[in-house]
């Protein structure tokens, strides 16, 4: 398969980041974009909830990051179809699918499968048990209960929305863009994987740095890795979508489960 001919290769880009056709900044913007928007909503609502006398407000907050990261989701796949028209680039390019190489991909993406497995909840899990002793212990921080009415959109909103657009814009969109501006591949993973993990940071942040920690981290190594596999084929990037999504259907459910008092984890 020729990488270099899909429309959203970063050979296929150099022309138009020399034209600044894609100026730097939208690049960086976007790259900054999901980490930005959610905390700053974060620390809006804890401003309303401390003018309401919340004695935890950020807390508090930090209940509603699925609709967060949702908003982040909406807001991404808006930028990306507006910053595609101006650089002659569809959405569907942003996702590298390409029909004619599917038994190739497919392969790639099973056998990358299997690392991903490894890397994907382990390491959080091991440094939960570090941080605190007790691996379920930082579930309960990250769930909050909620009314019943905000959080029954989630089920189809926050994995929908999140597959279309937390990998595509990463590895879609900036990662490429970096490329086509002369930037090393391994420094290119290395930054934006690094965001990627980080970002989750934002979305759910709290006053205690362990907690901080756990979420800035734990997803660092498949973050990683999915720069790798999605470098190397970049047309694995929808199965890797649908992986997202199947993972991420899970969330709105325990969401539910904490407002209801029921366990997570037994």
């Amino acid at each position: 398969m020729n990488n270099h001919l899909l429309p959203n290769a970063p050979e296929i880009l150099m022309s138009k980041v020399a034209d600044n056709q894609i100026p730097h900044r939208r690049v960086w913007g976007m790259l900054a974009l999901r980490s930005a928007l959610s905390f700053s909503l974060l620390l809006l609502l804890a401003l309303v909830y401390r003018f309401l006398g919340n004695e935890a407000p950020i807390t508090a907050a930090s209940a509603w990051w699925l609709w967060f990261i949702t908003i982040a989701n909406i807001a991404c796949l808006i930028l990306m179809v507006r910053f595609g028209r101006l650089e002659g680039v569809r959405l569907r390019d942003f996702y590298f699918f390409n029909r004619s190489s599917w038994k190739g991909d497919l392969l790639w993406f099973l056998i990358a499968g299997v690392v991903s497995a490894l890397v994907a909840m382990p390491p959080g899990t091991l440094l939960a048990q570090a941080l605190w002793g007790d691996a379920n212990y930082p579930n309960s921080m990250l769930f909050q209960p909620l009314p019943l009415l905000a959080i029954y959109p989630l089920f189809l909103l926050m994995p929908t929305t999140q597959a279309l657009a937390e990998l595509p814009t990463y590895w879609g969109y900036v990662a490429p863009r970096l490329r086509a501006a002369g930037m090393n591949r391994w420094l290119v993973i290395g930054i934006v994987g690094f965001v990627l993990s980080i970002q989750h940071m934002f979305f759910s942040f709290q006053l205690d740095w362990r907690f901080n920690l756990w979420l800035a981290i734990k997803f660092l190594p498949f973050a990683l890795w999915t720069g790798v596999v999605i470098d190397r084929r970049p047309t694995t990037l929808p199965y890797l979508m649908a992986l997202h999504f199947l993972l991420d259907v899970a969330l709105p459910l325990l969401l539910l489960m904490a407002t209801l008092g029921m366990p997570l984890f037994r």
